[in-house]
């Protein structure tokens, strides 16, 4: 990870300091869920151990970019997080089919310049194997969280 290095053994707090010198160029919402503590510790809410359940890419040739649609299963099963990242202009998938629905390690949000050049909200996602990660740039991302209903 570039930003959040607290998977290595390293203090979290530098991640949440890197945050805040972004926080008016990150839409509230996003802000708020990436700076939250318990998107990265191992509770239920956490994305870590979260496995891929879905990737969808559409194209729109016309405009540009593209619009992925990212379903996780969250570590418990109890939930599912849906991530629309809007007005994309370069993403990276580099995982093994076979390793596709492999633990999520951690995540990350941050300001880059894409491969224009352009300044974008990018997404980092890494895998047990560090070869294997998420990265999306986009100009907007949009988080919905779903409690599944279980028969206990």
């Amino acid at each position: 990870m570039k930003y959040n290095q607290s998977h290595s053994g390293k203090d979290f707090s530098n991640y949440l300091v890197y945050l805040e010198t972004i926080k008016n160029k990150l839409p509230k919402n996003i802000y708020d869920f990436v700076r939250d503590i318990n998107r990265h510790n191992f509770e239920k809410k956490s994305l870590h151990d979260s496995w891929i359940k879905e990737f969808k890419v559409k194209t729109d040739f016309d405009k540009g970019f593209s619009i992925i649609h990212l379903v996780l299963l969250g570590a418990y099963h109890d939930r599912e997080f849906h991530f629309f990242f809007e007005e994309v202009e370069q993403y990276t998938l580099s995982q093994g089919l076979r390793d596709m629905n492999r633990d999520l390690i951690t995540f990350e949000v941050g300001i880059e310049n894409n491969c224009y050049d352009e300044e974008q909200i990018i997404f980092r996602a890494f895998f047990p194997d560090r070869n294997n990660k998420i990265e999306i740039y986009c100009n907007n991302i949009k988080i919905e969280e779903n409690i599944i209903k279980t028969n206990t």
